[in-house]
């Protein structure tokens, strides 16, 4: 059964839009439009827009300062001729061709697009169908958008099982803004879905095929990974409160959750490391040895001080300051009077690698976008993040736009606000992270969900 609405904005738009309940909610009721088919049915429109806000470079293609000023860059579209893929779909898996600085799943998803794009181009090319003429990398990101339309879905419907008797929080993930402007430009929709499953898996305590989730999520991106530690705060807090309860975290859960992960993140790399060790090291050795990215706390500070952290230095620093997050995490889950669920911890551990990392690039928003969903915070809240999310997605496009053009400095974007904006989505995600650690430490007769 559903519960009833408690947050103040959400009562108050269902106020002026939607009315009291009527006979079509009562409980027992026949419903042709079930919650999960009306989600679908808004990760459809989703798809739709997300399509849409790419049109000017699925028209004009991705070149020039165009894919920044319309917010349409994509790494997909990039990557297909300057990593080979044009050339052989398999190329990040050869030595002759281009290094594919992505893990190993990746690598192997990016390369099965491409050589179904090469086989639709071979089939369809020069036919009625043939809607991209030589500009194979409009199909590639095409085939690609559309696989990435298809794990959307995935990821709505898991925070909808997730959430319980709260499905509509997962019409923050049907039609978030982050994910909207966020899922054409790399492939990270596929390990948020992953994770979300995992969390799923994790809530119902199927730890182990949890755990193969989560080594399946970390063959696309590493930051699933992260659930790990999640849950070993939990396992902490259980063996150092004693508590007993029926649904508690156990050492045993953790390692669980741990040995499905290896057993999966194994039979997933392995055969990779031993067909081409350096194709499936690429990813770790450019991670280790890059500089600051940009809209990076440190890239920014750069820009501030105009003397640029060395890369060691920003590699130690985020490593340690990371660390340090970590365990202040692991404190505010024993310590909370309200025993914290695994997404709220899970939250503030993404949101801690996400704001220290070398580097934040825009599509990195919807990683938080289903924790979000799930972490029982306010409407006004989640709207709040997104705004400021938003508003860095157009300002790193501008501030890039301005490095490659040769405008006059008026008419350029001022590097001032690009600042402004990236302390802006950091300052955000924090605010989102204190809220959370404030729902934990509340006393134990508030609830620790909002009820939508």
């Amino acid at each position: 059964m559903l519960q009833p609405m408690s947050d103040p904005l959400v009562v108050h738009l269902s106020d002026r839009w939607g009315g009291p309940t009527g006979s079509r909610a009562r409980p027992g009721r026949r419903r042709v439009w079930t919650a999960a088919r009306i989600l679908t049915a808004l990760t459809a429109l989703g798809v739709l827009l997300a399509l849409l806000t790419s049109q000017y470079c699925r028209i004009n293609g991705w070149g020039g300062t165009g894919v920044y000023h319309w917010g349409c860059y994509s790494d997909v579209s990039a990557l297909w001729s300057s990593r080979d893929f044009d050339q052989h779909p398999w190329a990040p898996f050869l030595s002759s061709y281009s290094a594919f600085e992505y893990p190993a799943l990746t690598m192997f998803l990016a390369s099965v697009l491409a050589a179904a794009t090469h086989g639709i181009d071979a089939v369809l090319g020069g036919t009625a169908l043939d809607y991209w003429g030589e500009r194979t990398g409009l199909l590639y990101w095409d085939v690609t958008f559309l696989a990435g339309a298809l794990a959307w879905f995935v990821l709505t419907l898991a925070v909808l099982k997730a959430a319980g008797t709260r499905p509509w929080k997962a019409a923050i993930v049907a039609l978030s803004p982050a994910i909207i402007f966020g899922v054409g430009i790399n492939w990270d929709i596929f390990p948020a879905a992953t994770l979300a499953l995992a969390v799923l898996f994790c809530l119902r305590r199927k730890w182990l095929i949890a755990g193969v989730l989560l080594g399946i999520g970390a063959s696309f991106k590493l930051y699933p990974l992260l659930l790990l530690g999640a849950v070993f705060t939990l396992a902490a807090r259980t063996y150092l409160r004693r508590e007993s309860h029926d649904d508690a975290v156990q050492w045993a859960d953790c390692a669980k959750l741990a040995l499905g992960g290896v057993l999966a993140w194994a039979l997933i790399n392995i055969p990779v490391m031993m067909g081409n060790f350096g194709a499936w090291g690429e990813f770790y050795v450019f991670s280790a040895e890059r500089g600051a990215g940009w809209s990076s706390i440190w890239q920014v500070w750069g820009v501030m001080s105009g003397s640029p952290l060395p890369a060691e230095a920003v590699s130690g620093w985020s490593f340690g300051l990371f660390a340090a997050s970590c365990a202040a995490v692991l404190v505010i889950g024993v310590t909370a009077r309200q025993r914290p669920d695994v997404v709220q911890l899970l939250l503030l551990i993404a949101a801690a690698f996400m704001i220290f990392n070398k580097v934040y690039s825009p599509q990195f928003m919807l990683w938080l976008v289903p924790l979000i969903a799930l972490a029982g915070l306010r409407l006004r809240d989640v709207l709040i993040w997104h705004a400021f999310q938003l508003l860095h997605f157009w300002a790193i496009w501008m501030h890039l736009a301005a490095q490659v053009s040769e405008a006059e400095p008026q008419h350029l974007f001022d590097e001032n606000i690009y600042v402004a904006a990236v302390f802006g989505h950091v300052l955000s995600t924090v605010y989102i992270c204190a809220m959370v650690i404030r729902r934990m430490y509340r006393a134990q007769s508030e609830p620790a969900s909002v009820p939508w």
